[in-house]
């Protein structure tokens, strides 16, 4: 036994030595979380701009659980803990958690970052070897990430059918499994990333044909395998865009609304394509029902059955639960149907917004504080919802979804309506742009009349959230001001009253009228190709009287409205910009593919014609070798190497004899500038390389070198860096040699 603060560390199944790992930067990690407290971890992760350091590290990697009801004091089996990304969740409330994991190295990790949690076991070894130890009335166990490698953890015929089994073997009755893995046939493959695991295209949905090892499962699939091993009290939840870095988790009771899955970009771990619009076709597939096929990742809740009928199963399972809320103190946990986090902000403004099913089958919805440092927030929610009722009152154009303050939270009325973001939307996809335009012209009058505009005044406030910037005072602000009055925000019940739904971001002090409508034309117009083109046709901005002076100015503020609300905090998705890999659309890499198409003329006598050449599919890689065939009568050819602008490096171009053997170096000339050894730059789209001495002996020619397609601004670089002496070598010299 080992400890490192509070935390166990139990040996006794460890073989010795650590038999996967990432490599140097775990020991990296297990550095970072000795030197850097939890709360630092987000800055850690934005100085270290390393994928393994955000995936292990990043709060976010909790989400997946710490929406989850777990009764209090319970006891936990996690298995599969690595560098403890969810153990935090997993042990908030719990009496006891067991953690599995094979590697000490990772395991060293989670201990340090949980150092101060007494109620934290860990135990090192493989999985089937420290499983015959275990007690067998855990409450919950964990399977995070973990369940596609059950042919590794159990091995056998059916090695997942044996996972279940064995993990339910150490559950109580009315214990619950709580498993989250990929969806095989997860709506992003289809559209262009790689699958998880092996790095390749379409491998699942393929049914991996080059893998062993993993394997991810199809929502009927994954129902079978628990079925037939005798599990059928389950519920589906669908973390979005995926387990690991979930911002909202649905479920089968409450399925996302057309437009809200629209962020599907986010790659960090490798290069990707991007062949769809995956939020177009997510909008398809809601429409037709079948988003919980589709969904890119599952979360599973599996509860063990009692012996006997089904029926006193379910009986004796929810006696079991009873017991132990009864034991905690505590009420039922709640039905969560759907939970929304606020990634990337200040402690003090982090929250979930969460719909529960009340116990009297109605739909309840509430917003809670994240951290203790955010219960002011929340109260200040609930005081701008007072305010508000009491400032919108008199005109009657706007009304608050009214709140009930509570302990760490505040409720809303779960209203029935139609926003005016999906109103303008379904306008926009019938053809009926006017319309769409009359709507939006009539919401952001009710904005305008929702109450007496006052005369602007700066205040100390003002600057602390907006910044220093430079409003006359004549203009006509709110002096309590909901600024996030976007059209998402606003939904028409059928009474015809619009209900502002969210008004977290209220300030008692005066913001400009024109802030707010900006605001609400910004996020709706610049959000989607089909909104921005609505834009286009009917310029609101100009129409409204937001000059582009005053649009400056709002943009100014909107960034240091967002570095307010963020104060520090970084979110996965902020570091996309600087952290993410490369997503290509199907037309840029068909364009690509085209460009760096090889075309070879033959000159039979007769010069070079268009009739009597060929093209050679090189495809999208940078090393390139191919073999040119040369006929009979030739005289001359030229190859063009691409149709574009580009830097040839290490060009080579061999005679090759009948056998395959190399015969003698072809002499050659090009139509490019020298830049380097065996380099070339070629300014335009035709560049060439001449050759006009044959060999009799030969009737093919191997041609091998790197290829950088250029854009015409580098090009007018480089050439006139060859040509002087400039001040940009170093950088010339890295796309010459790289």
């Amino acid at each position: 036994m080992e400890r490192i603060g509070n935390v166990i560390l139990d040996a006794t199944h460890y073989p010795g030595e650590d038999l996967y790992s990432d490599g140097a930067v775990e020991d990296r990690i297990l550095e970072l979380v000795q030197s850097y407290p939890e709360q630092e971890f987000p800055e850690v992760i934005a100085k270290e701009q390393d994928w393994a350091v955000m995936y292990h590290l990043a709060h976010e990697r909790e989400n997946i659980l710490s929406w989850y009801p777990f009764v209090p004091g319970a006891k936990v089996l996690e298995v599969g803990s690595g560098c403890g990304a969810v153990t935090g969740a997993v042990a908030a409330d719990a009496k006891s958690v067991t953690c599995i994991d094979l590697s000490k190295k990772r395991s060293m990790v989670n201990a340090r970052r949980h150092k101060d949690s007494s109620n934290i076991t860990i135990r090192l070894g493989n999985f089937q070897d420290v499983e015959k130890d275990l007690e067998r009335d855990f409450d919950y166990a964990t399977l995070i990430g973990v369940f596609e490698y059950g042919q590794g953890y159990i091995g056998g015929d059916k090695p997942y059918h044996g996972f279940f089994t064995t993990i339910m073997k150490h559950l109580r009755p009315g214990g619950k499994l709580l498993l989250a893995i990929e969806n095989k046939f997860g709506l992003k493959y289809w559209a262009g990333c790689r699958e998880d695991h092996v790095g390749t295209y379409f491998e699942g949905l393929e049914g991996y044909p080059h893998t062993a090892g993993v394997r991810t499962f199809t929502l009927p699939r994954l129902r079978q395998i628990m079925e037939e091993c005798g599990f059928t009290d389950y519920k589906f939840y669908y973390p979005y865009p995926d387990y690991k870095f979930p911002m909202v988790i649905y479920s089968d009771e409450y399925l996302p609304r057309k437009g809200e899955l629209n962020r599907n970009i986010c790659n960090f771990d490798r290069d990707r394509l991007v062949l769809l619009d995956e939020g177009k076709v997510f909008d398809e597939i809601l429409k037709d029902g079948l988003f919980p096929l589709y969904a890119n990742s599952f979360f599973v809740e599996i509860t063990k059955p009692q012996m006997g009928d089904k029926e006193s199963a379910r009986t004796d399972a929810s006696m079991q639960e009873m017991s132990l809320v009864e034991e905690s103190g505590l009420h039922q946990p709640e039905h969560i149907l759907y939970t929304k986090y606020s990634s990337g902000r200040n402690r003090q403004f982090s929250i979930q917004t969460r719909i529960v099913r009340g116990a009297d089958g109605k739909n309840i919805l509430y917003k809670k504080a994240e951290y203790p440092e955010g219960e002011a927030h929340i109260a200040h929610i609930a005081k701008a919802g007072r305010r508000l009722s009491e400032l919108w009152q008199e005109r009657g154009q706007l009304f608050v979804n009214r709140c009930t303050p509570g302990e760490g939270r505040v409720a809303f009325e779960f209203l029935q309506g139609t926003t005016v973001e999906e109103e303008l939307d379904y306008l926009l996809a019938q053809g009926k742009a006017q319309e769409a335009a009359d709507t939006l012209r009539k919401t952001v009058l009710r904005i305008q009349e929702s109450a007496a505009p006052e005369r602007f005044y700066m205040t100390p406030e003002f600057q602390k959230v907006f910044g220093e910037v430079q409003i006359p005072a004549d203009t006509p602000s709110f002096a309590v001001a909901d600024v996030d009055l976007i059209f998402s925000n606003l939904l028409v019940t059928e009474d015809g009253r619009f209900h502002v739904l969210d008004y977290e971001w209220t300030f008692f002090f005066p913001v400009p009228v024109d802030y707010i409508l900006f605001r609400a034309l910004h996020y709706y117009l610049e959000s989607a190709s089909v909104r921005a083109e609505f834009g286009r046709q009917f310029d609101f901005y100009e129409e409204f009287g937001i000059t582009s002076g005053q649009q400056e100015i709002y943009r100014q503020m909107e960034q240091q409205f967002q570095s307010y609300v963020a104060g520090g905090g970084v979110s996965p998705g902020s570091l996309y910009h600087s952290m993410g890999k490369k997503a290509v659309p199907l037309e840029e890499l068909l364009a690509e593919t085209q460009r760096r198409r090889v075309q070879v003329y033959i000159d039979d006598g007769q010069g070079f014609r268009e009739e009597n050449s060929y093209f050679i599919d090189t495809g999208y890689g940078k090393d390139l070798s191919y073999t040119v065939k040369v006929p009979a009568n030739t005289v001359g050819l030229t190859v063009d190497p691409a149709l574009s602008s580009c830097l040839l490096k290490d060009v080579r171009l061999t005679w090759m004899g009948e056998e395959g053997g190399e015969l003698a170096s072809v002499s050659y000339k090009t139509n490019g500038y020298r830049a380097g050894k065996d380099s070339f730059l070629f300014d335009n789209s035709d560049p060439k390389i001449i050759i006009e001495e044959m060999m009799q002996q030969s009737s093919r020619i191997k041609v091998s070198y790197r290829i950088n397609i250029l854009e015409e601004e580098t090009v007018d670089l480089l050439l006139g860096e060859l040509g002087t002496k400039g001040r940009d070598k170093k950088k010339i010299r890295r796309l010459i040699k790289g």
